[in-house]
């Protein structure tokens, strides 16, 4: 099926439903400063960054990809989106552009849109959690909610361990309340977690060896329980491949413990132990854990869900990022580039999410097959034609 303009939606074999076109993504980038000087600038800004985002819809992963997409559909730009048309940056245009790009705009800019075009219910997940590439130079901290599998924000630093700043960061341009922030166990401090209940909302984290004193509190409760103890069990069996995992979770609200604890917002503690088996071999694990759950979300299942539910920013992201966009071999990593065009991927994994896409490489070829849907997809052929660039 074929888009048209009175239906308002893109009909496409890739996606399991319509997705209603992101129109104002294309305004939004021309709100992001451009570095480059007037004179001699031959490409402006918001096409050399839609022309990209087009470009890595399609399956590119280089600065030569991406100058070869505006190249190989120059008849079809003509056709449908003129206003983008004869504008053809070459590789060296991008390698100028990206490394130099005002970073800390442009991380706002995408955020703002991201959060505009991205509906989070109330008990909504939203993990944060970050992912280091271009050869282990540079961290991208991003919040992704559970459910939407959409990026909301995110930041990146080149300074190795500087997480535990970012995270914060990142948090602050996140609607919080009535949410549930996930993280994993690097992220269990006290001013974190008080930053997230003050605002409104909850959280679920593992708890490690870097809150040691905590750590060895829960699991003593759990493994030599005082006489009133009283605690919620759930188990679940999961199989896939050959290989079984049992879960098991212990969780509960015991008030002499939490007021003992006296840690900032805390409503439970659980215990997650994980049996795992194959053919070849057999493996136990056991973490503890600390979690702030509004009584609309309190329940043992509800604490399953987010606890499985963050692993969603590695399943639908990171490792998107890495086998179907060739993030981690990668070449890119002059100045803030790396940053950019990690930026650019979450952008198009966010918005493929919105139509539930099937699989990325059926995108890929899809969208280099019938461009038009590409140009229906990003809202291009609903803009004026009379543009003012910023």
């Amino acid at each position: 099926m074929k888009y048209t303009a009175t239906q308002g939606v893109l009909s496409s074999p890739i996606f399991l439903i319509e997705p209603a076109p992101v129109t104002s993504l294309w305004y939004f980038l021309h709100t992001i400063p451009d570095h480059r000087r007037a004179q001699g600038r031959r490409h402006p800004l918001p096409t050399v960054l839609i022309l990209a985002i087009m470009a890595i819809s399609s399956g590119a992963t280089s600065y030569q990809a991406i100058s070869e997409w505006a190249l190989n559909y120059q008849e079809h730009l003509n056709e449908s989106v003129s206003f983008i048309a004869n504008h053809t940056p070459d590789k060296a245009t991008y390698h100028r552009v990206f490394a130099h790009l005002n970073v800390g705009a442009f991380e706002e800019v995408l955020g703002s849109w991201l959060q505009s075009i991205t509906h989070t219910e109330k008990g909504e997940g939203i993990a944060i959690d970050g992912k280091t590439t271009a050869k282990d130079r540079f961290h991208l901290v991003a919040a992704f909610a559970h459910k939407v599998k959409s990026v909301l924000f995110q930041k990146g630093t080149t300074i190795k361990g500087k997480e535990l700043i970012i995270g914060p960061q990142v948090l602050e341009k996140v609607y919080v309340k009535d949410r549930v922030i996930t993280a994993d166990a690097l992220h269990a401090q006290k001013d974190f977690c008080e930053t997230i209940t003050r605002r409104g909302g909850g959280y679920v984290f593992v708890v490690k060896g870097n809150q040691p004193r905590l750590e060895a509190d829960i699991a003593l409760f759990f493994e030599n329980p005082p006489l009133a103890a009283r605690w919620e069990t759930m188990k679940s069996v999961e199989k896939n491949k050959g290989r079984v995992e049992k879960r098991t979770i212990w969780a509960s609200e015991d008030q002499g413990l939490i007021k003992y604890l006296s840690w900032p917002g805390l409503t439970h503690v659980f215990k997650v132990q994980r049996d795992r088996s194959d053919k070849n071999a057999k493996s136990t694990e056991t973490v503890y854990g600390i979690a702030s759950l509004h009584k609309e979300y309190s329940s043992i299942q509800n604490l399953s869900k987010y606890l499985r539910g963050h692993w969603s920013i590695e399943n639908n992201l990171h490792r998107v990022r890495d086998v179907s966009f060739g993030e981690d071999k990668s070449t890119i990593r002059k100045g803030h580039a790396p940053e950019v065009m990690a930026g650019l991927r979450n952008l198009v994994i966010s918005i493929f999410q919105r139509g539930n896409i099937k699989s990325y490489p059926q995108a890929f070829r899809r969208f280099s097959a019938h461009p038009e849907e590409l140009f229906t997809f990003l809202g291009l052929n609903q803009i004026s034609q009379k543009v003012i660039y910023a």
